[in-house]
């Protein structure tokens, strides 16, 4: 197993043998935590629904010495999140962190154009997954006194942005809230709940919208350039890591400037 980053000669891996659940961890963000939660000596179980990307994920984090196992299945479905939390804990015989990375997000149209079916599918996966994932994690937190959670939110719960589809961005604002009430349910069990809130970040699906979002996002961001993947999943493994633990209920905003609250 490799060492985390930072990690010194002599010093093992910050998360050595924690198990972490990783929903969406396929690609973009959820890619990145879960490649640095195993490189930090986290076991992790990666839980998406395209089993192909899923695997060759697994397979070169295999390849560098982490050990991920996967777990396919769509995130939005009750029995499904229930079995991958059932599958982490017969393999592994506990669950110390959950990323909730799955979602999903669609263009901006203006309020009176926005479909029912839209909204509910968005509000599905952005919510409903983050939820679903939550209340599957929580006994087995609570019975060990341990656990991080990490929601996935984004800078449009935080503030209104032109490109930003109406559904989602209430979802995500409910993620927060979400989030905030679990954190004071839980605090006196030992498990810390927060979330993080990216900006856009070079993701596939963000560079597939071609070069001139990310100018216009290099305009209006002070640090005048999108985020990585990386960055936001550092942010998201200190959260999940033993260095947070006086941490709860708080939003971490990842978003090179462009919001502060």
């Amino acid at each position: 197993m490799s060492a985390g980053p930072g990690a010194g000669k002599g010093t093992p891996p910050p998360l050595r043998d924690q198990v972490a659940l990783v929903t969406g961890g396929g690609a973009g963000i959820g890619r990145a935590c879960v490649e640095r939660l195993a490189a930090s000596g986290a076991l992790v179980t990666l839980f998406d629904r395209n089993r192909a990307r899923a695997a060759d994920v697994a397979a070169a984090i295999g390849r560098s010495g982490g050990d991920v196992d996967v777990v396919v299945g769509d995130a939005t479905e009750e029995g499904v999140v229930a079995d991958a939390v059932a599958t982490t804990l017969d393999r592994r015989r506990r669950l110390d962190i959950l990323v909730t990375c799955a979602g999903g997000f669609s263009r901006a149209d203006p309020l009176p154009d926005v479909g029912l079916d839209e909204w509910n599918d968005l509000v599905t996966a952005n919510l409903t997954a983050t939820f679903l994932a939550c209340r599957a994690v929580v006994p087995t937190m609570r019975r060990r006194r341990y656990g991080r959670i990490v929601t996935v939110s984004s800078m449009a719960a935080r503030t209104a942005l032109p490109q930003a589809a109406h559904p989602y961005s209430a979802a995500k604002a409910a993620v927060v809230g979400l989030t905030r009430q679990l954190a004071l349910e839980v605090a006196a069990d030992g498990v810390t709940v927060n979330a993080v809130a990216p900006g856009v970040v070079l993701s596939p699906r963000v560079e597939r919208r071609g070069p001139e979002l990310l100018a216009e996002v290099a305009r209006a961001t002070p640090m005048q350039r999108a985020g990585t993947p990386e960055e936001v999943a550092a942010a998201i493994c200190f959260l999940a890591g033993p260095d947070a633990g006086y941490i709860t209920g708080a939003t971490l905003d990842v978003n090179g400037g462009r919001f502060m609250g």
